[in-house]
């Protein structure tokens, strides 16, 4: 018997925060309420995506397995390499979610046709926590793991809050990447835009249960609004709802997440909001500076980052696909994210 999911799942906590002192700050990321837990397509696509280049690195640098590198600041990143074909590193979201549940829930049949790098950001799942959080100082960990596989160039695959990871890296490293997947990301983290929209879904979707109106020229009250949609979804057991109309969504992240993992890189952006101000520019304007081609994959139905925030991207040579789901689209719509992904990466052989 599938265990049951909490009334308050669906808000995305990391493993020991206080539900509404960090509820306005933490639904990007992917833990998934772990406070409430013990702390304990066609064959001649596929042959074209496979017969890129998977690298310019010497074999061992990419053999498959797990490994840890050691950044140039003395912090320690996990990675692990599977698969076959062009290199791709995943970005997870978060902050601080890991890369363990977006492997195990779908994104893995992305090894049949592309060399997945998973990489557990700094202070994130088996990654151990560090000092410095800082943006800059989290993208270059990415360039160094790519200079230590001896990669020339790679796509980046991001989900959710690593949309503001990829994007920032494609800006300062763009001779180093060849495309950019974004799934379900956000660009504005915190954004008053993500707070208005979840105060109507909230509405929409409670009723007279919830009318919690918001003070839009006020940015405390249009947050405290925010504040109080979201326990209204809580309190009435569908708070699940912001990433997915379906709690097995959330009981399989949870399930798999239910390990002792690093949380630093969190807590920090989280908790100390006001030492890492880079995290709270909206990066969607810098889209217009990213020459390379990027596809944007979106849920119709995500009220984790919204619906509509892909029209704020303007990406030069952008294709968007539109998923009929949440938040979790790489689980709940595996195959037309798997095939969103080949198709792209076919149309764009190396």
């Amino acid at each position: 018997m599938a265990p049951s999911v909490p009334a308050n799942v669906g808000l995305p906590l990391p493993k020991g925060f206080d539900d509404m002192r960090h509820l306005t700050c933490a639904l990007l990321t992917l833990a998934l309420a772990a406070c409430a837990r013990p702390a304990t397509q066609a064959q001649d696509t596929d042959t074209a995506a496979e017969s890129r280049p998977a690298a310019t690195a010497p074999a061992s640098s990419l053999a498959a397995g797990e490994r840890r590198i050691k950044m140039s600041d003395g912090a320690e990143i996990y990675l692990k390499v599977a698969g076959k074909g062009p290199v791709c590193m995943l970005v997870h979201g978060g902050p601080g979610q890991g890369s363990l549940s977006t492997e195990k829930m779908g994104a893995d049949k992305l090894e049949d046709f592309l060399t997945l790098v998973y990489v557990d950001q700094r202070g994130s799942g088996k990654s151990p926590d560090t000092q410095n959080y800082h943006l800059d100082r989290v993208v270059q960990d990415f360039e160094e793991v790519r200079q230590a596989l001896g990669v020339d160039k790679i796509c980046l695959i991001a989900h959710s809050f690593g949309g503001i990871l990829a994007v920032d890296y494609a800006r300062r490293y763009p001779q180093h990447v060849s495309e950019l997947v974004l799934a379900n990301i956000s660009l504005h983290f915190r954004s008053p835009e993500n707070a208005r929209m979840q105060i109507d879904f909230v509405n929409r979707l409670l009723g007279k249960k919830a009318i919690v109106v918001a003070d839009d020229a006020d940015a405390a009250a249009l947050a405290k609004a925010r504040d109080e949609a979201r326990a209204a979804l809580m309190k009435s057991g569908q708070g699940y709802r912001f990433l997915s109309e379906k709690t097995d969504s959330i009981r399989v992240m949870s399930e798999i997440d239910d390990y002792e993992r690093s949380m630093g890189y969190g807590t920090a952006v989280i908790t100390q909001a006001a030492d890492y101000p880079e995290y709270e520019i909206d990066y969607a304007p810098v889209t217009a500076g990213i020459a390379q081609p990027v596809l944007v994959i979106t849920g119709s139905k995500d009220y984790a980052v919204g619906p509509d925030e892909y029209k704020r991207f303007h990406f030069p040579d952008q294709k968007t696909v539109i998923l009929d789901g949440g938040h979790i689209s790489y689980y709940e719509n595996n195959a037309e994210f798997i095939a969103a992904v080949r198709d792209f990466m076919a149309s764009h052989p190396q």
